[in-house]
């Protein structure tokens, strides 16, 4: 074994003197002892009869001393013996670890070994409010779907198949709406097995909601649809201002548009649906951008829509029941609301509303009743649009209008001109009269509101200029407007202040 000076040497102090090297022993022997005492209680902790290398180097975690690195219990280490020093001043045993001997030409000569793959983060939408994105890293729907069927079956051995054709006598409405499973073969029919049977699975949708939440939707949407005032009121109030409707929103976007498409015909329906997407759009606690796409179709449905309800132009007066042009109006509102909301989020939408309203405007095949809430959503969509996508065409409109109002063209006098349109109006003829009429009055509202703002614009530059007359731009207004509308607007009230905006409106066309 190595003696006191040969330790001292190794780590720089020669000539150590035997006393100091006797009183350091004795220290390095009591540390050892206290280290091994600590050892030795790691390993009756771990229920061992062997002291282990583990177990010192806990002992030395334990006092803040660097454990031993390269030793391990799993690995022992093998010790060989050799000696040191001379005959003449004496040989002395020294037990060191011998050193595993490396041949070169096996190392070079080895395959080197694979590069390990650098470490990447990377990250993706599973699902966004609860619709997965198509993207690779995300698994087919259609194979999820398969995966859960068959994880079902073969979780659930009860499960009881039903003859194909026949559904399931469930009245829960969530879950047989639009989500029923068939296995079917590629001809469309219903595979069959040995006893020439089909099976069809029964929808896994309905575990997705609660019970309560499920009864909800079924209160809600019979409230809406009820003839009661206060009971529709009840539930248009609740979908304006509860908080925790989220996960019941794309079911009723789906309800509301079944509706819509299925009851054209009936006008309450109409009505009731559209204050339930208002409710909806009002509500600031819901998510309502992903579902546009599917609201969008059903709202202007209800403005352009060619007939809304049974009763005839003659007879839908402003009070009655079966007043389609209140709907109408009503829907441009809530148009109006859609693209101020989500305008910034959808940088197209306004344009392609107001190209889908334009292309029903200019489309002289379309009903009247389509004309004026298309004529009404462009109106409302501030004078800008009005002078550029509407005036322009107004010329062209009132030669289509004309036959349906009955007004011949203009002469020498202005006064016969101005009694027809009148009389037009104010008798609201039957029938087609009656919804030409209504197209009038919607085009004179954008009308008057374009002349004011172009008349307060053209003030400040003709103070100092001689002031036309309606003798001035009587011709020229039919011109560019067309007679009826031309004489609509000469014989508004206070129109000689505002004929600055009349000369733009000619200039515009």
């Amino acid at each position: 074994m190595m003696s006191r000076s040969d330790i001292a040497e190794s780590v720089g102090i020669p000539n150590l003197k035997d006393d100091v090297a006797i009183s350091l022993a004795q220290d390095v022997e009591y540390r050892i002892h206290e280290i091994i005492q600590d050892a030795m209680k790691f390993m009756r902790h771990g229920k061992r009869t062997k002291l282990s290398v583990d177990d010192i180097n806990n002992a030395l975690r334990v006092r803040n001393v660097e454990p031993l690195y390269g030793f391990s219990s799993s690995h022992p280490t093998r010790f060989r013996r050799t000696t040191a020093g001379t005959g003449a001043t004496g040989t002395s045993e020294i037990f060191f670890v011998e050193d595993e001997e490396l041949d070169f030409e096996t190392i070079l000569s080895a395959p080197l070994p694979k590069v390990p793959l650098d470490v990447t983060y990377t990250a993706h939408w599973l699902a966004i409010e609860g619709v997965q994105p198509a993207i690779p890293q995300n698994p087919i729907p259609s194979d999820a779907k398969v995966d859960i069927l068959r994880k079902r079956i073969k979780l659930d051995p009860s499960t009881q198949s039903v003859i194909a054709g026949i559904k399931s006598g469930s009245s829960d409405g969530i879950a047989n709406s639009g989500t029923s499973t068939a296995l079917s073969g590629s001809n469309g029919n219903s595979n069959s097995g040995a006893n020439g049977e089909g099976a069809e699975i029964k929808p896994l949708v309905k575990h997705v909601l609660s019970k309560e939440l499920q009864m909800y939707y079924e209160r809600i949407t019979g409230a809406v649809l009820s003839q009661d005032e206060v009971l529709r009121a009840t539930g248009i109030s609740s979908l304006q201002n509860d908080p925790g409707l989220h996960q019941l929103l794309p079911y009723f976007v789906q309800f509301v548009a079944e509706k819509i498409t299925q009851n054209t015909r009936n006008l309450p329906v109409l009505v009731s649906m559209m204050a339930m997407v208002r409710a909806l759009l009002d509500n600031d606690n819901l998510f309502i951008e992903p579902y546009l796409h599917q609201l969008m179709p059903t709202i202007l449905t209800c403005v352009v829509g060619k007939r809304l309800g049974d009763s005839s132009a003659a007879t839908a007066t402003m009070s009655s029941q079966e007043d389609h042009w209140t709907l109408r109006s009503n829907a441009v509102d809530i148009l109006l609301l859609v693209c101020r909301k989500y305008s910034t989020s959808y940088h197209t939408l306004q344009a392609r509303v107001v190209r889908t309203l334009l292309r029903a405007f200019l489309d002289p095949e379309k009903p009247l009743t389509t004309h004026y809430g298309a004529i009404l959503g462009l109106t409302r969509m501030g004078n800008e649009v009005f002078k550029t996508l509407v005036v322009p065409n107004l010329k062209t409109y009132s030669s289509v209008i004309r036959p349906e109002l009955g007004v011949s063209s203009h002469g020498a006098d202005q006064g016969n001109g101005f009694m027809e349109v009148e009389e037009v109006l104010d008798a609201h003829a039957a029938g087609r009269r009656s919804e030409a009429a209504r197209c009038l009055e919607a085009l004179m509202v954008g009308l008057r509101s374009l002349i004011k703002s172009e008349t307060v614009i053209a003030k400040p530059a003709t103070l100092s200029t001689t002031l036309p007359t309606i003798g001035d731009v009587y011709e020229p207004l039919i011109q560019a407007i067309g007679e009826p509308l031309a004489i609509l607007v000469l014989r508004e009230d206070g129109i000689e202040q505002n004929l600055q905006g009349v000369i733009a409106v000619i200039e515009s066309c």
